[in-house]
């Protein structure tokens, strides 16, 4: 399951990486109740204008198109929202069913 993983934090973590300005990004990794939960705080703040927050919105998810095809050959989620740490920012997060992730690697 090695390969989704690392594929799947790579991918968050460079998006993260491309639309914040802020010098932290912060990544939690867990395994529970049979998946892998990625999670990636980065401090770009939440735009409050629903039109911007929809363009910068389409542009993170354009730019996580891999992401989208790793959590997909997984059986996984994923999703960005508003941080909810003080601060503000954005979540990205993905969860992998190991069971998906495991065949994800095989296919390799």
């Amino acid at each position: 399951m090695t390969d989704a993983v690392v594929q799947t934090v790579s991918e968050l973590v460079a998006c993260a990486s491309r639309f914040s300005t802020a010098d932290d990004i912060y990544v939690s990794l867990r395994h529970r109740d049979g998946t892998v939960r990625v999670i990636v705080y980065d401090g770009h703040p939440r735009h409050t204008h629903p039109r911007l927050s929809a363009a910068c919105d389409a542009r993170r998810k354009a730019t996580l198109r891999v992401l989208t095809a790793v959590v997909r050959a997984c059986g996984g989620t994923w999703g960005l929202d508003a941080a909810r740490q003080p601060g503000g920012g954005t979540r990205m997060w993905a969860v992998l069913p190991i069971a998906g992730a495991r065949a994800y690697g095989r296919a390799r």
